[in-house]
């Protein structure tokens, strides 16, 4: 069933049952209403008649008791008649005709108790609301009044109300109901609009697309927004899978590629091992090297792989709060013996006690990261420069510095890709992991990396990280 159609019998039902509350209880109300009027009636009329009764003689009978006339009294739908206490009638009025208010054992036993009393008779055919009045004159019951009213009128109101209540019913309810489908329609034919542009959207997998709405922030206003919303969510989330799936074939193609090298000069020098034997020892210390030196290389890469699919895992180096001096001091003491014939230069320009919040391992990682690499492009007999300093802004700014051939002009972003390796880096050593492991440390440190080329030539690579406080 359509929301349409349930909304439409639902209008029509609430209708429905809102005019069955209203016009039951006015229909009682009215036939109530109706029923004392004719008791009120009866009984003032058998009123006026007791107090018109005259007595002549003594009282031991009604033939004593001198009646008005009864029909001075009776209306055309008013009927009086008297009886004894023996149940004849004395007297009646003339438009009852032939007929006689029925006059049943109960009725005159009742009279006879002396209390009024209404009841509803049949005769001539139809129904008669009679009141009956004990005749009490002088403390002595001499006879019976009856006074009665037709009930055909009441009938014939009541049957007309109740038919035109049912017309009006039946019409309003109808007309509810091809209103409610009407509004229903306007209402839901939004949704109708949305449906096929979610449709045309699932279709066509267009997730650029959107839901047209030019109507008021009302409750389907809010539904096209969060609609809207969401497929700009699911637009973003694709796009990122995308890159994501992109990403990774590329990861896995340049893994594969990068561990081919040593695995096929390893697997070589291996092979050759086992024809030789009995070789010549320099060939067969050289083979040795060889696999030593692939060996060596690939548990470089293996490890840098293990970072990287740590940070794709959401990895979070513990931190800790350290002076900056006893980090840097540290880092060049080491780097020292990394630097060969270059010379490094380190430069302070930060409080002594300035202090960072960091991982020490990760940290050293970062900076043994940036100075091989510098070391590894520089010139022989060259110099690397590692500076230190305050901004003004609360930040520590690192940046190495070397003398080599600096970087090819659009690679200042590319070069932090896993696996890059630009056209000036071919024929060098390395897996091209470094840089992104860099990124991925600083990022995790809340801080920056950046890499340029210098005018006076070689490239500068400056990290960004907020100082914890200083003493």
């Amino acid at each position: 069933m359509h929301l349409r159609t349930k909304l439409t019998l639902l209008y029509t039902g609430v209708l429905g049952l809102a005019l069955l509350i209203l016009t039951v209880p006015l229909l009682f109300a009215t036939s109530h209403t109706l029923y004392k009027e004719v008791d009120e009636g009866i009984a003032a009329r058998a009123a006026s008649l007791v107090k018109s009764i005259r007595v002549t003689g003594g009282l031991s009978s009604l033939r004593e008791v001198v009646l008005p006339d009864v029909d001075v009294f009776a209306t055309p739908d008013t009927y009086l008649q008297v009886v004894d206490t023996r149940g004849r009638v004395v007297s009646r009025s003339n438009n009852l005709g032939g007929q006689y208010l029925p006059l049943g054992e109960y009725t005159l036993q009742r009279a006879l108790q002396g209390e009024g009393f209404y009841e509803t008779v049949l005769a001539g055919g139809q129904q008669i609301r009679v009141y009956n009045v004990p005749l009490v004159v002088e403390g002595h019951l001499v006879g019976l009044l009856q006074v009665g009213r037709a009930l055909s009128t009441v009938y014939t109101l009541l049957v007309r109300l109740r038919f035109f209540i049912a017309l009006v019913g039946t019409a309003s309810v109808i007309l509810a109901a091809l209103l409610g489908w009407l509004l229903a329609r306007t209402a839901l034919k939004p949704i109708d609009k949305i449906t096929k542009t979610a449709e045309s959207i699932e279709i066509g997998s267009d997730l650029s697309r959107r839901i047209e709405y030019t109507g008021p922030a009302d409750e389907l206003g809010r539904l096209v927004n969060t609609l809207n919303a969401m497929l700009e969510r699911l637009e973003n989330m694709y796009h990122q899978l995308q890159q994501s799936y992109e990403l990774q074939r590329r990861f896995v193609s340049d893994a594969s590629h990068e561990l081919r090298t040593p695995l096929t000069t390893i697997r070589g020098n291996a092979e050759l091992l086992l024809k030789m034997q009995d070789g010549d020892p320099v060939q067969v210390a050289e083979a040795l090297n060889d696999i030593t030196d692939e060996a060596r290389r690939l548990t470089r890469l293996v490890e840098d792989l293990l970072v990287l699919a740590r940070a794709d895992a959401g990895f979070m180096p513990e931190k800790e709060t350290v002076l900056l001096a006893e980090l840097l001091q540290g880092v060049v003491r080491k780097a020292r013996f990394l630097a060969g014939n270059q010379e490094i230069v380190f430069e302070e320009h930060y409080p002594p006690r300035a202090k960072v919040q960091v991982n020490r391992d990760y940290f050293s990682q970062l900076m043994f990261i940036l100075l091989d690499n510098a070391f590894k492009y520089s010139q022989p007999c060259g110099t690397v420069v590692l500076t230190a300093s305050q901004t003004s802004q609360g930040w520590v700014e690192i940046a190495v510095t070397d003398q080599g051939p600096g970087l090819t002009p659009g690679d200042e972003n590319r070069i932090f890709d896993r696996f890059y390796r630009s056209e000036s880096t071919r024929g060098q050593e390395g897996s091209g992991l470094g840089l992104s492991i860099a990124r991925w440390i600083v990022d995790r440190h809340g801080g920056f990396i950046n890499a340029a080329n210098r005018p006076e030539g070689g490239s500068v690579f400056t990290v960004r990280l907020p100082l914890c406080c200083e003493e």
